[in-house]
């Protein structure tokens, strides 16, 4: 069998499609939305639905023994031309990354009948472990399952649009990165909710969709508190901060500090970008869509690159206080005062 490296997402799903399965399949990371798509691809592929009782075992780390996992995959098929074993949440077992080694016996020698499926979420094992090693060694699937970085989030949901034949445009992408983040799980799942919304013959997701469908004002939000910054709207600002503090849960202080840190770091690589064309900031900045620009050029009109260092410094100071750090004020309070320095400095 080929030796196998680090295996991407699609690959896999495009193999699974092609009934196309590994022996054994580790899918770990700190992203669980890759790792549960995969599994449940995997768990429909495998064995067919009127052979599961039979060929299909479910394990849980914290409650089940290595040597049962190496039993239950040892084990033959009945009447059919494979089974299927799901050891999942393996993290949770005692020493888990130690305990998970003893599964070392089996993956030198895995079962040509069977496909092992190992979910380890939250961390990842070594790329030196035995057990990684020998799973490549004999034609298994290493999954790497990272948390999305922000700047990608675009791309993701816009692909997950695509998948669910959805039109969205770049503001409503823009809103629900913003809102939701790259919680991946909640944002389709919110997207899912968003498809059972849609009026009559449309597929077509708005702000107004998203406002009244998940709870996001699209005139009183992050997104709307910038551009008021860069249209000089003082009111308007300290209007839409008073709206967060009427309603905290939805809007929280935590949410709109790195948000806010993010807008005006933008602003300052931009500012010392060799190549200022929409390309080149897009390059400069790993920005995945134009529509960021739309904030940012204008910003760097009203903003100077010294202007945008020191309140990056303020907002690194409002984050120290809103933690305690030599503060006892209340943390809409503390925003209030940096609007107030970013239109005072």
């Amino acid at each position: 069998m080929a030796k196998q490296e680090h295996s991407s997402y699609n690959e896999i799903l495009k193999n699974i499609r092609n009934k196309q399965f590994a022996p054994i399949y580790l899918l770990m990371g700190e992203e669980p939305y890759f790792i549960d798509e995969l599994t449940d691809r995997l768990q429909e592929a495998v064995v067919p639905e009127d052979e599961r009782d039979f060929n299909q075992t479910i394990l849980y780390g914290a409650d089940t023994s290595i040597e049962t996992v190496i039993n239950a995959s040892r084990r033959f098929p009945v009447m059919a031309e494979r089974q299927i074993v799901l050891f999942k949440e393996v993290q949770s077992a005692s020493d888990a990354k130690r305990n998970i080694e003893k599964l070392l016996p089996y993956v030198s020698n895995p079962s040509r009948t069977t496909v092992l499926v190992i979910t380890f979420k939250g961390d990842v094992l070594s790329s030196s472990s035995g057990l990684v090693k020998e799973i490549k060694n004999n034609g298994g699937v290493v999954f790497d399952s990272a948390k999305v970085k922000d700047w990608n989030l675009d791309g993701y949901i816009k692909s997950y649009c695509k998948e669910k034949s959805l039109n969205i445009d770049d503001k409503s992408v823009a809103i629900l990165r913003e809102f939701i983040g790259n919680d991946l799980k909640r944002l389709f799942g919110e997207i899912d909710k968003l498809i059972v919304s849609l009026p009559a013959n449309s597929r077509d997701i708005t702000p107004d969709l998203i406002e009244r469908n998940i709870g996001f004002s699209k005139d009183f939000n992050n997104f709307e508190l910038i551009r008021a910054l860069i249209n000089r709207d003082y009111a308007k600002s300290m209007q839409i901060v008073d709206y967060f503090e009427r309603n905290p849960k939805q809007n929280p202080v935590v949410v709109t500090i790195p948000i806010l840190f993010n807008f005006f770091t933008n602003i300052l690589l931009a500012h010392y970008a060799q190549d200022k064309s929409d390309n080149g900031l897009m390059q400069q900045l790993r920005l995945k869509s134009s529509y960021a620009l739309k904030e940012i050029k204008p910003g760097m009109t009203i903003f100077s690159a010294k202007k945008a260092i020191i309140i990056i410094e303020v907002i690194r100071e409002l984050d120290c206080k809103s933690k305690g750090i030599n503060s006892m004020q209340k943390d809409y309070s503390l925003l209030k005062e940096l609007i107030y320095k970013i239109f005072t400095i």
